[in-house]
Formats: structure tokens, C-alpha cells, sequence
């Protein structure tokens, strides 16, 4: 392989799909020190044929294909390009083959739909990991470290890299405390990529983006038969993250009949499938995350105490940006230099004095995330090598830490009191007019089904009210 060139296969039955990741890839990562050559495939024969002919770093393979008996193909290319890096594309359900994959040789896997971010993120990593990113072999002490990732200098910042260093090793549960954008998510990476569960199974929960009448099945697995449309056996979370880790994102979202069962596997260690009658063990590592206050919950009857204390094992609050100041110039050149990654055609370069002052005497309330959605719209949209005040986002420009401050908040309080009785009252006439049928409900409103949910969660809106009261 020639040292600034890197040879990618793409293999999906999807013509689309095979466009899309390939024009991804190719503005993603190609730049002048980085050539990249991405080769396409629709069919398993096709895709045989260019794995014979070529010795690819990357091979990114749709888990279903056409003719090809589960993870067939799979195999066939590590066989044959046994140095690169493989990593699945899969839809959602089917963690279970995508796991499997992994135990067997696969780098990673991304579940569809995904983002373009994603794509490039898990191809990063796949280079890194085989240590040819930037076209070359690189000297493994040169490889970033996962702790890298945690940005800033606040003393609360240094303090949570340390304690991340501290319990990454541990068996215990970790709960992440903060508010949403703060980055409980990276942090659960981190601590999993962090010590000896790195190239383990990682396995995601989001507890507010699955309807209730699947949750159960997707955290603990189901047997055939076991209720309408169970027509195979599959295993749950539990049980795929097996010497891995198991991420329970805002699990304050938990229905409450289900917290029951999760501190019953997470006190004996063991479980049952859905319909089943075999123990199985829990050997993940457990890591949780909630952006609200759980002792609060627990007060209003919305969160069992028992598991409360259970999963307060190793509590970690990540702090609100607004309180680590300091940060914020880093985190937004880091952003930035992403940003030229990705895209070294784009003008940008640097940020401008006014613009600084903006950014750090704004509040944040979306946090870490806001201020990275910030920096990546304004590169952008800027036609200039420098990032000034009049780019920004025109929020940024009027609301900031100014003696005027608490009468803001206190329009901002309003304002939201008054955006939760309009969402409330819209997705109750939703349901109302759809007689409770959620997929046409996500279609009228344009909201992803998922999102959809989490607003249903949020208000109490139970979409089978709505089918009886309709009936009636």
C-alpha cells in the first residue's frame, strides 16, 4: 500500500445507501495528505470479486445481504483481508448478528440510520486502530488516548479525567449525572474504551426512545413464542454486552414496572429472557446516565428507591459548560479543527476577538453540544478565514451574561413553560385525530418516530388511551 493512500469497499444492496457513505467518506476524510479510494458493491458476488482483487484497509458490509447465509460474506473478506478493518452496517434490531460479528473478527459497527458524522467517526477510529491513518504507519505511543477526548482545564474537568482513570477498570456501576449536552454519552465511551473492556462490546440503551411494549424485550432478550411477532429467539442487551459494557442513557425514562426487573438482574447478577426459563448471567459492566435529578424522581413516586441506590454506586456529575468558562475557547477551536478536517476546502481557519468574546459570555444552556453545533453551522456558512462576531447565530449576539441577566432567565423560564403547554396540547390532537396510531402520527407531525416517543414519555400521553377513547 503506498503511504498516503488508503483503499475503502463499501458493500450494500442499497444503491443509495452505497452513494451516500461514499460521498461521506470521500469529503470526510480525503485531503491532500490523505488519498482515499472508495469502491463500491451492490452484490455478495460483486463484493467477492473486488476482496479478491484488491487488499482494502477499510471494508464497511451491510449485515443483510441477498444470497448470503448471515454473516457469510463477513468472513469471506476477513479471509482474504485479514489487515483490514471491517466494520458492519446494521438496522437497529439486529444487535445480536452485529455482536456475534465483533467476537468473531469485525472492528465495530454502526446501526442504521446513521450519521454522516458517525460514519467518519468509526472509519477514524478503524484507521487509528489499524495504525494507518494518514496513510502511514504510526507509532502506537502516538495513538490518542481515549482520556484526550475529555476537553478542558477546569479543576472539575481535571478531576473527572482523573476519576474516570480511577474506576475505567472497575466492576461497579457508574452513574452519570449532568445536564443534557454536557457529554455523558462521550464520557461512557470513554470509561469503556478506558481500560480492559476496550474492544469489548459497547451496547447503548436510550430508555426514553423505545416504546414501552419493546423496552423489556430489548434489554433482556426474548424466546420464540413468547409474544405476537416473536418468531426467533433474541438476545437482549444484557446479554450481548456480555464481557462488555451495557449503557443505560436517561434511565430516569425506565417505565417503572421495568425498574423492578433491572434491579432484580443487577442485585442477583442473572436474568431471564422474555417467555424463557434459563438463567443467564449478567457479566457486563453497568454504566447509567440521567439528566435529571433521580432523588427527586424517587420523591414524586417516578423512580424506585431501591434501584436508586443500587445504581448510586459510583456517582460522576459532569458540570454545565456556564460553570467552566474558562473551557469554552478550547472546546470551540477544537471544533473548529474538526471542522477543517473534514473539510480542508472550507475558508475558515481561525476564530476572530469579537467572536471569542461572544462565545464565552454567552450561557449555553444547550452545553457542550450547543456550543459544537455553534462552531460547525457557523464554519459552515462563513465566507471568510476568520470567524467573525456577525456570523454567529443571532441568540448569541442578544442573550449573554449581562446585568440583565436574571430578567433573561426569567423570560427563558416563561418562554419554556410556555413551549411545554404547546407540545403538550399538539401531541394530545396528534394522537386525538390518529386514534392513537403512532406511525401516523410521526408522519403528519414530520417528528422521527423515536422522537416522538420521547415527547409521549415526557408529557404521559399512553397512545392506547387514545385508540379507546376513539372507539367509544
Amino acid at each position: 500500500m503506498e503511504s498516503n493512500f488508503l483503499r475503502v469497499l463499501v458493500v450494500d444492496d442499497e444503491v443509495d445507501m452505497l452513494s451516500i457513505v461514499s460521498n461521506v467518506l470521500t469529503s470526510g476524510l480525503g485531503s491532500g495528505e490523505t488519498a482515499l479510494a472508495v469502491q463500491t458493491a451492490e452484490t455478495a458476488a460483486n463484493a467477492r470479486r473486488l476482496i479478491i482483487r484488491s487488499d482494502f484497509d477499510l471494508v464497511l458490509l451491510d449485515v443483510k445481504m441477498p444470497g448470503v447465509a448471515g454473516l457469510e460474506l463477513m468472513h469471506f473478506a476477513l479471509e482474504q483481508v485479514p489487515t483490514a478493518a471491517l466494520v458492519l452496517m446494521t438496522a437497529y434490531p439486529d444487535y445480536e448478528d452485529a455482536v456475534t460479528a465483533i467476537k468473531e473478527g469485525a472492528f465495530d459497527y454502526i446501526v442504521k440510520p446513521f450519521t454522516a458524522d458517525q460514519v467518519i467517526d468509526v472509519a477514524k477510529r478503524a484507521f487509528t486502530d489499524r495504525l494507518l491513518w494518514n496513510g502511514q504507519p504510526r507509532n502506537p505511543k502516538e495513538i490518542e488516548r481515549p482520556l484526550d477526548a475529555v476537553l478542558g482545564e477546569h479543576p472539575r474537568i481535571r478531576k473527572l479525567r482523573r476519576l474516570i482513570a480511577k474506576v475505567s477498570g472497575l466492576n461497579e456501576i457508574v452513574l452519570l449525572l449532568g445536564e443534557t449536552g454536557t457529554g455523558k454519552g462521550l464520557t461512557a465511551r470513554v470509561l469503556h474504551e478506558s481500560g480492559p473492556y476496550r474492544g469489548r462490546p459497547l451496547m447503548t440503551l436510550d430508555c426514553g426512545a423505545i416504546p414501552t411494549e419493546l423496552m423489556e424485550s430489548e434489554l433482556f432478550g426474548h424466546e420464540k413464542g413468547s409474544f405476537t411477532g416473536a418468531d426467533r429467539a433474541r438476545k437482549g442487551l444484557l446479554e450481548l454486552a456480555a464481557d462488555g459494557t451495557l449503557f443505560l442513557d436517561e434511565i430516569s425514562d425506565l417505565p417503572l414496572q421495568l425498574q423492578s426487573r433491572l434491579l432484580r438482574a443487577l442485585q442477583e447478577r442473572e436474568f431471564r429472557r422474555v417467555g424463557g426459563s434459563t438463567v443467564k448471567s449478567v457479566s457486563a459492566r453497568i454504566i447509567v446516565a440521567s439528566n435529571r435529578d433521580l432523588r427527586e424522581l424517587v420523591k414524586e413516586g417516578k423512580f424506585r428507591e431501591d434501584l436508586y441506590y443500587r445504581v448510586n454506586v459510583i456517582p460522576v456529575t459532569i458540570p454545565p459548560l456556564r460553570e467552566r468558562a474558562e473551557d469554552i475557547l478550547q472546546l470551540a477551536e477544537a471544533f473548529l479543527s474538526d471542522f477543517r478536517g473534514r473539510n480542508p476546502k472550507a475558508p475558515v481557519r481561525s476564530l476572530g476577538e469579537e467572536a471569542v468574546d461572544c462565545l464565552m459570555h454567552y450561557s449555553w444552556p444547550g452545553n457542550v453540544r450547543e456550543l459544537e453545533n455553534v462552531i460547525r453551522r457557523t464554519c459552515a456558512l462563513s465566507t471568510s478565514s476568520e470567524i467573525r462576531r456577525s456570523d454567529l447565530p443571532h441568540h448569541l449576539l442578544t442573550a449573554s451574561k449581562s446585568p440583565d441577566s436574571d430578567a433573561l432567565g426569567e423570560f427563558n423560564l416563561a418562554r419554556d413553560q410556555w413551549l411545554s403547554q404547546f407540545e403538550d396540547h399538539y401531541f394530545r390532537d396528534l394522537l386525538g385525530q390518529t386514534a392513537g396510531n403512532v406511525v401516523e402520527a410521526a408522519r403528519l407531525s414530520g417528528v422521527p418516530r423515536a422522537t416522538l416517543y420521547r415527547y409521549l414519555r415526557k408529557y404521559e400521553l399512553d397512545p392506547a388511551r387514545f385508540r379507546s377513547s376513539n372507539s367509544d
